[in-house]
């Protein structure tokens, strides 16, 4: 879509409203994903993540960056992700550790961010995160720099891209680290496959600019 700061206000204030959460959330979950109560995912003690949905104007068009992670032995291998990760103890709240990790992940400096609301909190049972996404927006950045050791690439998307269903595919087959396939709903940008709790996180920022679009 054609980049309009006024969309970014719009999105901010849609962003204080309730938000829709499992109800767009499941659009994206694959089948077998659990639907578990806040309070059984709290007595698994899950971990604590923050993530960034991070925004930024590049050819007169809005987009989303996306970090393609490297190769390893875990259950989120190559897999494409917004910047974030654990929570850090010095770090004062779950922002704070989406602002610290898109810096040291993909080199935006956080006073280059405008921080405009959240999604719903989503857990992640096969890594046991509890991940809480915040949405910003970067305005006039020069570039990426990924790091080195943990991100393969910085991946551009256009938020257009979203919106188009024929994007979407339901039954893309994924190998899981366990050897399993699995055949889940999930986001074709070229070679890039967007599927699991990036999808998910997705399906409500677009389950939220649609209903902007569309007024």
């Amino acid at each position: 879509m054609k980049f309009d700061k006024t969309f970014i206000e719009k999105i901010k204030q849609e962003l204080q409203k309730p938000l829709p959460g499992e109800e767009a959330q499941y659009r994206m979950a694959p089948s077998y994903r659990p639907r578990l109560s806040k309070e059984e995912i709290l007595a698994n003690h899950p971990r604590l993540s923050g993530v960034m949905l991070l925004l930024f104007e590049k050819n007169k068009e809005l987009n989303i960056a996306f970090t393609q992670r490297k190769q390893y032995e875990g259950v989120h291998s190559g897999q494409m992700s917004f910047p974030g990760g654990k929570k850090d103890i010095t770090d004062i709240d779950l922002l704070e550790t989406a602002l610290r990790e898109t810096f040291e992940e993909i080199g935006i400096e956080r006073n280059k961010i405008e921080v405009i609301g959240s999604l719903s909190e989503l857990y992640i049972p096969p890594s046991n995160f509890l991940v809480y996404p915040s949405i910003g927006f970067a305005e006039g950045f020069e570039k990426f720099l990924p790091q080195q050791n943990e991100v393969e690439k910085v991946v551009e998307v256009p938020v257009s891209f979203f919106f188009d269903k024929k994007n979407v595919n339901l039954r893309t087959e994924i190998k899981l680290f366990d050897g399993s396939v699995v055949k889940v709903p999930a986001y074709i940008f070229n070679e890039h496959i967007i599927w699991g709790a990036t999808a998910i996180m997705l399906s409500e920022f677009t389950f939220i600019a649609e209903r902007i679009t569309a007024s």
